[in-house]
Protein backbone atom coordinates (compact mmCIF):
# COMPACT_ATOMS: atom_id res chain seq x y z
CA UNK A 1 0.00 0.00 0.00
CA UNK A 2 1.34 3.49 -1.12
CA UNK A 3 1.89 6.43 1.62
CA UNK A 4 -0.77 8.48 -0.19
CA UNK A 5 -3.21 4.87 -0.37
CA UNK A 6 -2.26 4.60 3.67
CA UNK A 7 -3.37 8.24 4.21
CA UNK A 8 -6.62 8.11 2.55
CA UNK A 9 -7.66 4.48 3.84
CA UNK A 10 -7.51 6.14 7.16
CA UNK A 11 -9.17 9.40 6.67
CA UNK A 12 -11.59 7.45 5.22
CA UNK A 13 -11.76 5.13 8.57
CA UNK A 14 -12.16 8.12 11.06
CA UNK A 15 -15.21 9.42 8.75
CA UNK A 16 -16.87 5.89 8.74
CA UNK A 17 -16.08 5.69 12.45
CA UNK A 18 -17.49 8.80 13.32
CA UNK A 19 -20.54 8.51 11.33
CA UNK A 20 -21.27 5.53 13.12
CA UNK A 21 -20.65 6.89 16.25
CA UNK A 22 -22.25 10.58 15.42
CA UNK A 23 -19.69 12.40 16.43
CA UNK A 24 -18.87 15.85 15.75
CA UNK A 25 -15.52 17.63 15.85
CA UNK A 26 -15.39 21.23 16.64
CA UNK A 27 -12.18 22.85 17.07
CA UNK A 28 -11.62 24.63 20.51
CA UNK A 29 -13.02 28.72 19.75
CA UNK A 30 -10.25 31.08 18.98
CA UNK A 31 -8.88 33.72 21.17
CA UNK A 32 -8.98 37.05 20.98
CA UNK A 33 -5.88 38.49 18.86
CA UNK A 34 -4.77 40.78 21.49
CA UNK A 35 -3.88 37.56 23.57
CA UNK A 36 -0.83 36.65 21.50
CA UNK A 37 0.29 33.77 23.90
CA UNK A 38 -3.01 31.94 23.67
CA UNK A 39 -1.70 30.89 20.37
CA UNK A 40 0.41 27.66 22.08
CA UNK A 41 -2.60 26.86 24.21
CA UNK A 42 -4.82 27.00 21.32
CA UNK A 43 -2.78 24.58 19.33
CA UNK A 44 -2.12 22.03 22.03
CA UNK A 45 -5.23 21.75 22.42
CA UNK A 46 -6.75 20.76 19.06
CA UNK A 47 -8.20 17.07 19.76
CA UNK A 48 -6.04 14.20 18.72
CA UNK A 49 -7.01 12.01 15.85
CA UNK A 50 -4.87 9.55 13.84
CA UNK A 51 -3.81 11.42 11.11
CA UNK A 52 -3.57 14.47 13.33
CA UNK A 53 -5.69 17.68 12.86
CA UNK A 54 -4.39 19.72 10.25
CA UNK A 55 -2.04 17.29 8.87
CA UNK A 56 -1.50 16.94 5.07
CA UNK A 57 0.82 13.94 4.75
CA UNK A 58 0.55 13.55 1.02
CA UNK A 59 1.95 17.31 0.71
CA UNK A 60 4.37 16.49 3.53
CA UNK A 61 5.95 13.20 1.45
CA UNK A 62 6.10 15.57 -1.73
CA UNK A 63 8.33 18.13 0.17
CA UNK A 64 10.14 15.31 2.25
CA UNK A 65 11.24 13.81 -0.73
CA UNK A 66 12.25 16.65 -2.41
CA UNK A 67 14.27 17.88 0.74
CA UNK A 68 15.87 14.30 0.81
CA UNK A 69 17.16 14.86 -3.40
CA UNK A 70 18.00 18.31 -2.32
CA UNK A 71 20.02 17.06 1.05
CA UNK A 72 21.44 14.34 -2.03
CA UNK A 73 23.38 16.71 -4.30
CA UNK A 74 24.26 19.32 -1.51
CA UNK A 75 26.47 16.91 0.45
CA UNK A 76 27.70 15.58 -2.52
CA UNK A 77 29.08 18.75 -3.53
CA UNK A 78 30.09 19.41 0.36
CA UNK A 79 32.02 16.46 0.56
CA UNK A 80 33.45 16.84 -2.86
CA UNK A 81 34.46 20.34 -2.09
CA UNK A 82 35.43 19.06 1.74
CA UNK A 83 37.66 16.80 0.27
CA UNK A 84 39.60 19.44 -2.12
CA UNK A 85 39.69 22.28 0.70
CA UNK A 86 42.77 21.98 2.89
CA UNK A 87 41.13 24.20 5.46
CA UNK A 88 37.77 22.63 5.33
CA UNK A 89 38.03 19.99 8.62
CA UNK A 90 37.95 16.24 8.69
CA UNK A 91 34.47 15.79 10.71
CA UNK A 92 32.68 18.29 8.39
CA UNK A 93 33.96 16.05 5.37
CA UNK A 94 33.01 13.13 7.19
CA UNK A 95 29.53 14.51 8.06
CA UNK A 96 28.72 14.86 4.73
CA UNK A 97 30.10 11.58 3.19
CA UNK A 98 27.50 10.08 6.10
CA UNK A 99 24.26 12.37 5.27
CA UNK A 100 25.11 12.24 1.09
CA UNK A 101 24.97 7.96 1.47
CA UNK A 102 22.11 8.24 3.58
CA UNK A 103 19.80 10.46 1.48
CA UNK A 104 20.98 8.18 -1.61
CA UNK A 105 19.39 5.38 -0.02
CA UNK A 106 16.38 6.91 1.28
CA UNK A 107 15.90 8.49 -2.48
CA UNK A 108 16.46 4.80 -3.49
CA UNK A 109 14.10 3.27 -1.10
CA UNK A 110 11.32 5.96 -1.03
CA UNK A 111 9.18 4.04 -2.26
CA UNK A 112 9.18 0.53 -0.30
CA UNK A 113 9.28 2.34 2.89
CA UNK A 114 6.68 2.19 5.54
CA UNK A 115 4.82 5.59 6.88
CA UNK A 116 6.57 4.74 10.38
CA UNK A 117 9.74 4.53 8.76
CA UNK A 118 9.60 7.79 6.93
CA UNK A 119 8.02 9.24 9.98
CA UNK A 120 11.28 8.46 11.40
CA UNK A 121 13.40 9.63 9.21
CA UNK A 122 11.81 13.12 9.49
CA UNK A 123 12.76 13.22 13.46
CA UNK A 124 15.91 12.06 12.81
CA UNK A 125 16.82 14.65 10.13
CA UNK A 126 15.25 17.02 11.97
CA UNK A 127 17.21 16.02 15.09
CA UNK A 128 20.39 15.88 13.39
CA UNK A 129 20.49 19.67 12.18
CA UNK A 130 19.21 20.51 15.31
CA UNK A 131 22.66 18.48 17.28
CA UNK A 132 25.06 19.69 13.74
CA UNK A 133 23.82 23.57 15.48
CA UNK A 134 25.03 22.59 18.92
CA UNK A 135 27.97 20.92 17.57
CA UNK A 136 29.18 23.33 15.10
CA UNK A 137 28.82 26.36 17.71
CA UNK A 138 30.62 24.55 20.72
CA UNK A 139 33.09 22.41 18.57
CA UNK A 140 33.84 23.23 15.02
CA UNK A 141 36.56 25.54 14.18
CA UNK A 142 35.37 29.29 13.92
CA UNK A 143 36.22 29.31 9.93
CA UNK A 144 33.67 26.09 9.63
CA UNK A 145 30.94 27.78 11.73
CA UNK A 146 28.90 30.25 9.57
CA UNK A 147 28.48 27.53 6.96
CA UNK A 148 26.82 24.58 9.11
CA UNK A 149 25.32 27.29 10.85
CA UNK A 150 23.28 28.32 7.31
CA UNK A 151 22.87 24.87 6.25
CA UNK A 152 20.79 24.26 10.07
CA UNK A 153 19.00 27.73 9.20
CA UNK A 154 18.10 26.54 6.00
CA UNK A 155 16.87 23.03 6.74
CA UNK A 156 15.13 23.24 9.66
CA UNK A 157 12.40 25.78 9.07
CA UNK A 158 11.69 23.33 5.78
CA UNK A 159 11.61 20.36 8.19
CA UNK A 160 9.08 21.93 10.68
CA UNK A 161 6.56 22.99 7.81
CA UNK A 162 7.09 19.67 6.49
CA UNK A 163 6.69 18.15 10.32
CA UNK A 164 3.43 20.38 10.86
CA UNK A 165 2.31 18.74 7.48
CA UNK A 166 3.00 15.20 8.64
CA UNK A 167 2.19 15.34 12.39
CA UNK A 168 -0.59 18.00 12.58
CA UNK A 169 -0.61 21.60 14.41
CA UNK A 170 -0.32 20.48 18.01
CA UNK A 171 3.20 18.15 17.42
CA UNK A 172 4.76 20.91 15.12
CA UNK A 173 4.14 23.92 17.59
CA UNK A 174 5.82 22.10 20.40
CA UNK A 175 8.78 20.49 18.44
CA UNK A 176 9.11 24.51 16.94
CA UNK A 177 9.51 26.21 20.26
CA UNK A 178 11.57 23.30 21.75
CA UNK A 179 13.90 23.97 18.47
CA UNK A 180 13.73 27.79 19.11
CA UNK A 181 14.75 27.64 23.01
CA UNK A 182 17.86 25.05 21.85
CA UNK A 183 18.73 27.12 19.29
CA UNK A 184 18.48 30.58 20.72
CA UNK A 185 20.21 29.07 24.30
CA UNK A 186 23.12 27.43 22.46
CA UNK A 187 24.02 30.51 20.49
CA UNK A 188 23.98 32.31 23.70
CA UNK A 189 26.44 30.16 25.56
CA UNK A 190 28.39 30.08 22.34
CA UNK A 191 29.30 34.05 22.34
CA UNK A 192 31.23 33.30 25.15
CA UNK A 193 33.73 31.28 23.36
CA UNK A 194 36.84 33.33 22.23
CA UNK A 195 37.39 31.50 18.73
CA UNK A 196 33.92 33.09 17.41
CA UNK A 197 34.99 36.97 17.58
CA UNK A 198 36.68 36.29 14.85
CA UNK A 199 33.51 35.19 13.06
CA UNK A 200 31.33 37.95 14.93
CA UNK A 201 29.17 35.22 16.59
CA UNK A 202 30.67 36.40 19.95
CA UNK A 203 27.41 38.86 20.62
CA UNK A 204 24.96 37.04 23.03
CA UNK A 205 22.02 39.28 21.73
CA UNK A 206 22.12 37.23 18.64
CA UNK A 207 20.84 34.46 20.03
CA UNK A 208 17.90 36.05 21.84
CA UNK A 209 17.34 37.25 18.09
CA UNK A 210 17.64 33.16 16.73
CA UNK A 211 14.84 32.66 19.18
CA UNK A 212 12.71 35.23 18.59
CA UNK A 213 12.67 34.56 14.60
CA UNK A 214 12.02 30.80 15.25
CA UNK A 215 9.07 31.79 17.90
CA UNK A 216 7.89 33.78 15.05
CA UNK A 217 8.50 31.01 12.64
CA UNK A 218 6.69 28.60 14.49
CA UNK A 219 3.47 31.05 15.21
CA UNK A 220 2.92 31.96 11.41
CA UNK A 221 3.15 27.99 10.73
CA UNK A 222 0.36 27.65 13.30
CA UNK A 223 -1.66 30.04 11.94
CA UNK A 224 -1.16 28.16 8.59
CA UNK A 225 -1.59 25.11 10.27
CA UNK A 226 -4.87 26.59 11.84
CA UNK A 227 -6.63 27.10 8.01
CA UNK A 228 -5.04 23.21 7.41
CA UNK A 229 -7.29 22.39 11.12
CA UNK A 230 -10.86 24.37 9.41
CA UNK A 231 -9.94 22.30 6.08
CA UNK A 232 -9.46 19.41 7.17
CA UNK A 233 -12.36 19.21 9.47
CA UNK A 234 -14.58 21.27 6.64
CA UNK A 235 -13.52 17.82 4.71
CA UNK A 236 -14.55 15.39 7.48
CA UNK A 237 -17.99 16.93 8.06
CA UNK A 238 -18.42 16.63 4.43
CA UNK A 239 -17.99 13.04 4.43
CA UNK A 240 -19.91 12.35 7.49
CA UNK A 241 -22.71 14.16 5.58
CA UNK A 242 -21.82 12.47 2.76
CA UNK A 243 -22.18 8.98 4.34
CA UNK A 244 -25.53 10.15 6.28
CA UNK A 245 -27.50 11.52 3.09
CA UNK A 246 -26.31 8.56 0.76
CA UNK A 247 -25.91 5.62 3.32
CA UNK A 248 -28.81 2.95 4.37
CA UNK A 249 -29.68 3.51 8.36
CA UNK A 250 -30.62 -0.27 8.48
CA UNK A 251 -27.31 -1.68 6.83
CA UNK A 252 -25.02 0.71 6.34
CA UNK A 253 -25.24 -0.18 2.33
CA UNK A 254 -25.65 2.94 -0.35
CA UNK A 255 -29.00 4.09 -0.72
CA UNK A 256 -30.84 4.51 -3.52
CA UNK A 257 -29.05 8.43 -3.53
CA UNK A 258 -26.20 6.73 -2.95
CA UNK A 259 -26.35 4.03 -6.01
CA UNK A 260 -27.53 7.07 -8.19
CA UNK A 261 -23.69 8.98 -7.61
CA UNK A 262 -22.45 5.17 -8.02
CA UNK A 263 -23.99 4.86 -11.49
CA UNK A 264 -23.02 8.76 -12.35
CA UNK A 265 -18.89 7.47 -11.66
CA UNK A 266 -19.99 4.77 -13.77
CA UNK A 267 -21.20 6.02 -16.64
CA UNK A 268 -18.61 8.88 -16.90
CA UNK A 269 -16.14 5.90 -17.55
CA UNK A 270 -17.68 5.60 -20.64
CA UNK A 271 -17.48 1.98 -20.34
CA UNK A 272 -20.73 -0.95 -19.98
CA UNK A 273 -21.45 -2.40 -16.54
CA UNK A 274 -23.72 -5.22 -15.13
CA UNK A 275 -26.45 -4.52 -12.78
CA UNK A 276 -27.92 -7.21 -10.39
CA UNK A 277 -31.12 -6.27 -9.09
CA UNK A 278 -31.76 -9.26 -5.54
CA UNK A 279 -35.12 -9.77 -3.57
CA UNK A 280 -35.33 -12.03 -0.87
CA UNK A 281 -37.74 -14.92 -1.63
CA UNK A 282 -40.83 -15.10 0.87
CA UNK A 283 -39.52 -12.14 2.75
CA UNK A 284 -43.41 -11.77 3.62
CA UNK A 285 -43.17 -15.05 4.91
CA UNK A 286 -40.57 -14.23 7.51
CA UNK A 287 -42.16 -10.69 8.63
CA UNK A 288 -45.42 -12.38 9.08
CA UNK A 289 -44.32 -15.40 11.03
CA UNK A 290 -41.15 -14.15 13.09
CA UNK A 291 -41.47 -10.49 13.41
CA UNK A 292 -40.48 -7.56 12.06
CA UNK A 293 -37.18 -7.52 14.38
CA UNK A 294 -36.54 -11.05 12.33
CA UNK A 295 -37.00 -9.55 9.10
CA UNK A 296 -34.41 -7.13 9.62
CA UNK A 297 -32.24 -9.16 10.93
CA UNK A 298 -32.49 -11.02 7.78
CA UNK A 299 -31.77 -7.60 5.77
CA UNK A 300 -28.56 -6.88 8.07
CA UNK A 301 -27.15 -10.64 7.19
CA UNK A 302 -27.99 -10.43 3.66
CA UNK A 303 -26.38 -6.92 3.56
CA UNK A 304 -23.34 -8.34 5.23
CA UNK A 305 -23.03 -11.00 2.76
CA UNK A 306 -23.22 -9.08 -0.21
CA UNK A 307 -20.73 -6.77 1.36
CA UNK A 308 -18.20 -9.82 1.65
CA UNK A 309 -19.16 -11.12 -1.98
CA UNK A 310 -18.81 -7.85 -3.77
CA UNK A 311 -15.47 -6.90 -5.44
CA UNK A 312 -13.32 -4.28 -5.06
CA UNK A 313 -15.01 -2.31 -7.98
CA UNK A 314 -18.52 -3.67 -7.23
CA UNK A 315 -20.91 -1.19 -5.69
CA UNK A 316 -23.11 -2.42 -3.51
CA UNK A 317 -27.09 -1.17 -2.73
CA UNK A 318 -30.45 -1.35 -0.74
CA UNK A 319 -32.53 -0.10 -3.36
CA UNK A 320 -35.32 -0.46 -1.35
CA UNK A 321 -37.39 -2.87 1.36
CA UNK A 322 -35.95 -6.16 0.68
CA UNK A 323 -34.23 -5.56 -2.74
CA UNK A 324 -30.54 -4.62 -2.94
CA UNK A 325 -28.81 -3.66 -5.88
CA UNK A 326 -25.17 -4.64 -7.12
CA UNK A 327 -22.92 -2.97 -9.83
CA UNK A 328 -20.42 -4.71 -11.35
CA UNK A 329 -17.56 -3.60 -13.79
CA UNK A 330 -18.08 -6.56 -15.74
CA UNK A 331 -19.99 -6.05 -18.99
CA UNK A 332 -19.63 -9.65 -20.61
CA UNK A 333 -23.03 -11.51 -19.92
CA UNK A 334 -21.32 -14.38 -19.19
CA UNK A 335 -19.43 -13.05 -16.78
CA UNK A 336 -22.66 -11.04 -15.37
CA UNK A 337 -24.14 -14.34 -14.96
CA UNK A 338 -21.44 -16.25 -13.59
CA UNK A 339 -21.09 -13.36 -10.53
CA UNK A 340 -24.72 -13.42 -9.85
CA UNK A 341 -24.83 -17.36 -10.02
CA UNK A 342 -21.79 -17.23 -6.95
CA UNK A 343 -24.08 -14.41 -5.15
CA UNK A 344 -26.60 -16.78 -5.26
CA UNK A 345 -25.23 -20.14 -4.08
CA UNK A 346 -22.94 -18.19 -1.07
CA UNK A 347 -26.41 -16.30 0.05
CA UNK A 348 -28.22 -20.04 -0.23
CA UNK A 349 -25.34 -21.45 2.30
CA UNK A 350 -25.31 -17.99 4.58
CA UNK A 351 -25.90 -19.10 8.16
CA UNK A 352 -26.06 -16.63 10.74
CA UNK A 353 -27.21 -16.35 14.33
CA UNK A 354 -30.97 -15.58 14.72
CA UNK A 355 -31.69 -15.27 10.68
CA UNK A 356 -33.80 -18.09 9.26
CA UNK A 357 -32.17 -19.61 6.05
CA UNK A 358 -33.05 -17.34 3.09
CA UNK A 359 -33.04 -18.01 -0.48
CA UNK A 360 -32.70 -14.74 -3.05
CA UNK A 361 -33.98 -14.52 -6.87
CA UNK A 362 -31.42 -12.38 -9.33
CA UNK A 363 -32.42 -10.48 -11.93
CA UNK A 364 -29.28 -9.48 -14.25
CA UNK A 365 -29.05 -7.24 -17.22
CA UNK A 366 -26.58 -4.82 -18.53
CA UNK A 367 -26.23 -1.07 -18.99
CA UNK A 368 -25.23 -0.13 -22.84
CA UNK A 369 -23.93 3.12 -23.12
CA UNK A 370 -26.48 6.21 -24.29
CA UNK A 371 -29.25 4.58 -22.28
CA UNK A 372 -31.41 5.91 -19.44
CA UNK A 373 -30.32 3.80 -16.14
CA UNK A 374 -34.08 3.39 -15.47
CA UNK A 375 -34.84 1.55 -18.65
CA UNK A 376 -31.60 -0.67 -17.18
CA UNK A 377 -33.38 -1.28 -13.76
CA UNK A 378 -36.70 -2.02 -15.56
CA UNK A 379 -35.39 -4.55 -17.51
CA UNK A 380 -33.65 -6.16 -14.44
CA UNK A 381 -36.80 -6.05 -12.52
CA UNK A 382 -38.31 -7.84 -15.42
CA UNK A 383 -35.85 -10.50 -15.06
CA UNK A 384 -36.25 -10.77 -11.54
CA UNK A 385 -40.17 -11.25 -12.00
CA UNK A 386 -39.29 -13.79 -14.36
CA UNK A 387 -37.01 -15.29 -11.69
CA UNK A 388 -39.81 -15.20 -9.14
CA UNK A 389 -42.87 -16.74 -11.13
CA UNK A 390 -40.38 -19.50 -12.48
CA UNK A 391 -39.93 -21.18 -8.85
CA UNK A 392 -37.58 -18.19 -7.06
CA UNK A 393 -33.84 -19.09 -5.38
CA UNK A 394 -32.58 -18.47 -9.80
CA UNK A 395 -30.68 -16.54 -11.86
CA UNK A 396 -32.71 -14.96 -14.90
CA UNK A 397 -31.19 -12.32 -17.46
CA UNK A 398 -32.98 -9.61 -19.90
CA UNK A 399 -30.22 -8.66 -22.43
CA UNK A 400 -32.95 -6.25 -23.95
CA UNK A 401 -34.82 -9.55 -25.80
CA UNK A 402 -36.41 -12.11 -23.93
CA UNK A 403 -35.31 -13.05 -20.65
CA UNK A 404 -33.17 -16.68 -20.31
CA UNK A 405 -32.73 -18.90 -18.07
CA UNK A 406 -29.90 -18.97 -16.66
CA UNK A 407 -29.74 -21.39 -13.56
Amino acid sequence: MSHSDTFIFAVAEAASSMARERVVVRRPERRESGQFFRWVVDAWNVPPRNPPIGSNRDLALLLLRFLVLVAFVLSGLMAVVGYLLTSASTLSTAVAVVVFFFTLHLHLFWERLPLTWVRACLLIALTGFLVRWVAALHFLAAPEVPVALLSSMVYIPMLLVVLSLMEGQRRSVAAGLAVAVIMGASLTLAAWRPELSAVHLDDPRLGVLVSVFMAVFVFFLNAWGGQQTDLEEAEMQALLLKERINSDPLTGLLNRRGVDLAVTSLMSRREPFGVLLIDIDHFKAINDTLGHDAGDRAIKALAAKLRDVARDRDVVGRWGGEEFIMLSPSSEPRSIEGFAQRVRREVAAMEAPGVPAMTISVGITRFPLFEPFEETVKRADDALYIAKAQGRNCVRSEWGGDATDDS
